[in-house]
């Protein structure tokens, strides 16, 4: 059986429309659906009236990866499918994720995502440090740009089931027994690099990664008009990239790190005095 394990955080009608898809979608194997409500004020009646069998969680928000745990706890499934409440499953691909995996040793799978103008996205990487994430940044900004040509070329390449460094948390399955064995998502992220960190705790175990293209999910990535990157959510993006760096990373890697923030958000600052930019500047220095 599969446990799929969705966060609401503000998103009410992405996370029921999400939920409706993986009714409609999933058949080829038992499945569970899980709905973590991180936002105690929002109300989700409509949810539960509408699928009764979804069990729902209301949770105090101490982050992504908290409630994500707190899902993972409860579920009966073999296999964890953490699913971020912004996506649409449109069609079934867990046949042929269990025919690949079942015999597989393997740490975390992503799984294929789609923009909602139907070209690929990316959601895996190489490896993060300073310079795979330099490299990691000239793809990512290729894709943001819709460079379509680099996009093909990625998605052609990644046409069959590849081993990398990690994947993003958006779409992601972790067979149970490995993810409690790392001890699930590592809490002090409160957003953004926790699907990479467990990643790799789970490569450090012997447990390879992999990208799984033969799903089709749409992601709205950006499009929830609730999510505010350019202030809070930076903040955490940032307050979490160097928390990575501080476990995983060598201490010269992490001194750069630093430098080049301290720069780069120094001449942001100065040239904008947007005050969300010392708030930057100051977990720099936590």
């Amino acid at each position: 059986m599969i446990s799929i394990i969705i966060i609401n955080y503000r998103q009410k009608e992405f996370t029921i429309k999400c939920v409706r898809s993986v009714f409609a979608s999933i058949t080829g194997c038992p499945f569970e659906a899980i709905v973590v409500n991180n936002s105690p004020e929002e109300d989700l009646k409509a949810l539960e009236v509408e699928f009764p069998a979804v069990k729902i969680i209301t949770n105090e928000n101490k982050g992504f990866s908290h409630a994500n745990n707190r899902g993972a706890v409860l579920a009966k499934g073999e296999y964890l499918f953490f699913l971020n409440a912004d996506t649409i499953v449109r069609k079934d691909f867990t046949e042929d994720f269990l025919k690949t995996f079942e015999e597989k040793k393997f740490g975390a799978a992503g799984l294929k995502l789609y923009n909602s103008d139907g070209t690929f996205q990316l959601s895996f990487g190489k490896r993060i440090d300073f310079f795979g994430e330099i490299s990691n940044k000239k793809d990512e900004e290729k894709f943001r740009k819709r460079d379509k040509e680099f996009m093909n070329s990625v998605e052609k390449k990644f046409s069959d089931t590849t081993e990398v460094d990690w994947v993003t948390g958006a779409a992601m399955i972790v067979r149970k027994e490995c993810f409690e064995k790392v001890g699930g998502f590592d809490e002090s992220f409160f957003l953004y690099y926790e699907d990479a960190e467990l990643c790799k705790r789970l490569r450090d175990e012997g447990l390879p990664n992999y990208f799984f293209p033969y799903s089709d999910i749409v992601h709205y990535k950006g499009e929830n008009t609730n999510e505010d990157f350019s202030s809070s959510g930076y903040l955490h993006a940032k307050r979490s990239q160097l928390n990575y760096y501080r476990m995983h990373c060598s201490p010269f890697q992490n001194r750069l790190l630093k430098f080049y923030l301290k720069l780069k958000f120094s001449l942001k600052y100065l040239s904008s005095f947007d005050k969300s930019y010392l708030k930057i500047l100051s977990a720099i220095n936590e």
